[in-house]
């Protein structure tokens, strides 16, 4: 199966991660089931819906994915369902919604945990029985849609707050892919690198010394950050063809001391103390690797026993569940 841009940049190296994943998608994009992409920002979650789409059966229907997030809460239900001529104040004409829009083919919904609560049983009864009913419209409309839905947080999590209805999360996460961060996948760093130089049609290639600056780099903004380093080094360089030396990746280890520096001051800003400051960090680093206490280390740049001492501690003081 050929993957191709921008996908098969994403799947680049050998990590255990990465081949799971890619073995994922291989069966994921031959279904037409609903599915759920999850991943942090820049991991690649939109590059991802439209490789299941081009790779799958209704690679000949429309492709349309739509931002919740970007949406006005009040806008959300007229935009996916659709609405009939005066149906409200200000509909002077029909449209079609993006359910109809993708008829036949695939409809992505990026955010989805920005889906307002009122709709979530409205978007249930469309993957239930495969028809949408338009603002304003006397009968339902039937629709034949694959449904990928993307998003940054893990939904299970939102189930368990109340955010997410579970019967809608049951319903659409029939198949669910885990984007990997980039910092659990170091050693696919310098192929994606490597694959980004190849990409832009740079003759250059990485020293030593610049792939262990960017294997050190922690990358909260993932491929997309990584993406965006290595243009901002050929944009830098001019004309150089000589390989990449580490000094030209400074500017990454000043990022990471801004960013630590900026949390630091908004930390003294809220009058936390350290001890509520590391709990916090614990438990995100446990929530996004979803209890793997070995990952969560890594993530922390903690020693695995050394994490499990702090979460003892923690919860013996009644900070961590």
């Amino acid at each position: 199966m050929d993957f191709g841009p921008p996908l098969g940049l994403l799947l680049s190296g050998s990590s255990p991660p990465v081949r799971a994943l890619e073995a994922l998608v291989r069966k994921a994009a031959l279904s037409s089931a609903p599915a759920v992409v999850v991943g942090e920002g820049g991991s690649g979650k939109s590059a991802l819906a439209a490789a299941l789409h081009r790779l799958g059966p209704r690679s000949g229907g429309a492709f349309v994915a739509t931002s919740l997030a970007a949406l006005a809460p009040t806008l959300i239900e007229a935009e996916l369902f659709g609405h009939e001529e005066g149906a409200f104040t200000g509909a002077g004409r029909a449209r079609l919604g993006r359910f109809r829009q993708a008829h036949g083919g695939t409809l992505v919904l990026e955010d989805l945990d920005h889906l307002p609560l009122e709709l979530q049983g409205k978007l249930l009864r469309v993957l239930q029985e495969g028809e949408v009913e338009p603002l304003g419209a006397e009968r339902p409309v039937k629709i034949d849609v694959r449904v990928i839905a993307t998003s940054s947080r893990d939904l299970r999590a939102s189930v368990h707050s109340g955010a997410l209805r579970s019967d809608l999360y049951w319903r659409i996460a029939v198949l669910e892919i885990v984007l990997p961060p980039l910092r659990a996948r170091l050693e696919d760093i310098v192929p994606l690198a490597s694959a980004l130089l190849a990409r832009a049609g740079s003759p250059r290639t990485l020293s030593n010394s610049a792939a262990e600056r960017l294997c050190a780099h922690p990358w909260p903004g993932n491929v997309r950050e990584l993406e965006n380093a290595v243009a901002r080094v050929l944009a830098l360089g001019g004309v150089e063809r000589g390989a990449i030396e580490a000094s030209e990746f400074e500017f990454l280890s000043e990022e990471t001391a801004g960013r630590a520096e900026e949390l630091a001051q908004r930390t003294l800003a809220q009058g936390l103390t350290l001890d509520a400051l590391e709990s916090a960090l614990i438990q995100a680093a446990l929530r996004e690797q979803r209890g793997n206490v070995a990952a969560a280390a890594r993530q922390l740049g903690l020693s695995r026993r050394a994490l499990e001492c702090r979460i003892e501690r923690r919860k013996r003081g009644g900070e961590l569940r």
